[in-house]
């Protein structure tokens, strides 16, 4: 679980070193028992969504594990490798590379021979919770349902006469065909009674789906998405360049500002100490600036508000800027001479990330907006796929990944973060519509 299972050096130099012996009370350093919780807590994690899906595959009626195996195994030698995974993976558009699919075949291998048996997929693709019996009942009345619908239809598409054969009554056919001229039919006999169409069994529909977007709209989200992932990602960096700055605090920089103390910033006192330090926004850059990091409605930023704009994700850089006091040096010259002047074109180059950022984000949302068929709800549909309500990382992830380009953690809180206004680690449709239509 802590050795990395693609680097041999790496796990030969950590097996090689001396043990030594901790007692009942101590302890060892804070930043190895720190990464050993990190490792521990993404691997439950990781359990966690992998048994979710799980389950979600074996509710559907028509999965099996035996298909599944095969559909991976498309060579049918009897075992999985990496390169029928990565075969499979390239025909799903995901294209992983050699050092992932080793790791996934190490993680479900058990007996250490670099493939996959169907013993072993089947235990790894087996969730540890099971669908309940009354799940497992109403599935199986829905496949009979599916069977006896799709027998119906091949008997009715049978009895039908063939589109290049002249339609010609079948009794008159039988009567032609058996009747002799010299001994006529029994005037006795009489014809069959009429046959009526049997009644239509009653139809089983897989639960409706909400209406979500056609595939090419779907594609424009998600590269509107990755485009809000490469100015966030953007932003980020600007942010911990300036965190390494030792002499950069967010009580100076609100003070550059806020000259009145009053305790929140207008856009006319942004604006003023923005020209005060050298950078020109237009009004609509400060705009869109203040419109992300309002949370409160009312068009002006507090300390915390104002935090956000220079604060990383990152709990490290953001933790060590937020135990800085103030520099208590007095500006005389400009506002910004609290600070030293590498420290001055790293804050202002933070600024003017924020504000292209900004511009992009809007020029996504009118491309989106220009789509003729592209709807605010329908794209909404696409993201929440587990039909919860609201869009969680994960959801961002699969999305974007099913195109198959990938992304990582960071850009998917990244991506919350940005949409999130009332930061509960979940966007709901209210704040995708803000992102999208304001």
């Amino acid at each position: 679980m802590f050795l990395p299972c693609t680097d041999n050096l790496l796990r030969n130099i950590t097996l090689d070193r001396p043990s030594f012996r901790v007692g009942r009370f101590d302890s060892l350093p804070f930043d190895i028992e720190r990464a050993v919780v990190d490792i521990l807590e993404k691997e439950i994690d990781l359990q966690r969504r992998l048994d979710i899906l799980k389950r979600e595959l074996e509710v559907r009626y028509d999965f099996s594990s035996l298909s599944a195996y095969r559909s991976v195994d498309r060579y049918n030698d009897g075992r999985i490798n990496t390169f029928n995974l990565g075969a499979f993976l390239r025909t799903c558009g995901h294209y992983a590379s050699e050092t992932e699919l080793l790791a996934i075949v190490r993680r479900v291998d058990t007996d250490g021979d670099a493939q996959l048996s169907y013993a072993e997929f089947t235990e790894f693709i087996r969730s540890t919770n099971p669908p309940s019996r009354a799940i497992m009942e109403e599935l199986e009345r829905t496949q009979r349902a599916a069977s006896a619908e799709r027998y119906r239809r091949r008997m009715l598409e049978g009895r039908d006469s063939s589109p290049l054969r002249p339609a010609t009554s079948t009794r008159a056919f039988s009567a032609g065909r058996h009747t002799s001229p010299i001994r006529p039919s029994s005037p006795y006999r009489q014809s069959s009674p009429a046959r009526f169409a049997p009644e239509p069994l009653p139809r089983y529909t897989s639960p409706s789906r909400k209406p979500v977007l056609n595939l090419r709209d779907e594609d424009e989200l998600v590269n509107g998405l990755r485009d809000l992932i490469r100015s966030e990602n953007d932003i980020e960096r600007e942010k911990v360049s300036l965190a390494l700055k030792p002499d950069f605090n967010l009580t100076d920089a609100f003070k550059i500002f806020d000259v009145n103390y009053c305790g929140h910033i207008c856009a006319t006192e942004l604006r003023e100490g923005l020209a005060a330090i050298g950078v020109f926004p237009t009004s609509e850059e400060l705009d869109l600036f203040i419109t992300r990091y309002d949370t409160s409605g009312d068009r002006r930023l507090n300390m915390r508000e104002f935090s956000d704009a220079f604060l990383a994700l990152d709990a490290y850089y953001a933790g060590m800027v937020e135990r800085r006091g103030s520099n208590h040096r007095y500006p005389l010259y400009r506002r910004d001479d609290c600070y030293q002047p590498d420290t001055q074109l790293e804050f202002r180059a933070v600024w003017r990330t924020d504000f292209r950022s900004e511009v992009a984000a809007e020029s996504t949302r009118q491309k989106l907006q220009r789509m003729p068929y592209f709807n605010v709800y329908e794209a909404f549909n696409s993201l929440d796929q587990n039909d919860s309500g609201c869009i969680s990382r994960e959801e961002f992830k699969r999305l974007i990944q099913s195109r198959g380009f990938y992304v990582s953690e960071k850009e998917a809180t990244e991506i919350v973060e940005k949409m999130d206004k009332n930061k509960n680690g979940r966007v709901s449709f209210a704040e995708v519509s803000l992102l999208i239509i304001f």
